[in-house]
């Protein structure tokens, strides 16, 4: 499923928090700005989450 997710969006989808995603933003998780907006698209996501998996 694609499509671009606010950062309260992408915590509920992964099960964890909204800090674990802000976190995870300060590590390299791919995002978006729209203006003062932050989103992020889920197959990017996907790709960044499996890339840390095979560490």
């Amino acid at each position: 499923m694609d499509g671009y997710l606010t950062s309260d969006e992408l915590a509920e989808r992964l099960k964890v928090t909204r800090k674990t995603i802000d976190r995870w933003r300060k590590d390299g998780l791919p995002y978006i700005k729209v203006g003062r907006l932050v989103r992020f698209e889920w197959s990017k996501v996907e790709s960044w989450i499996m890339s840390r998996n095979q560490k």
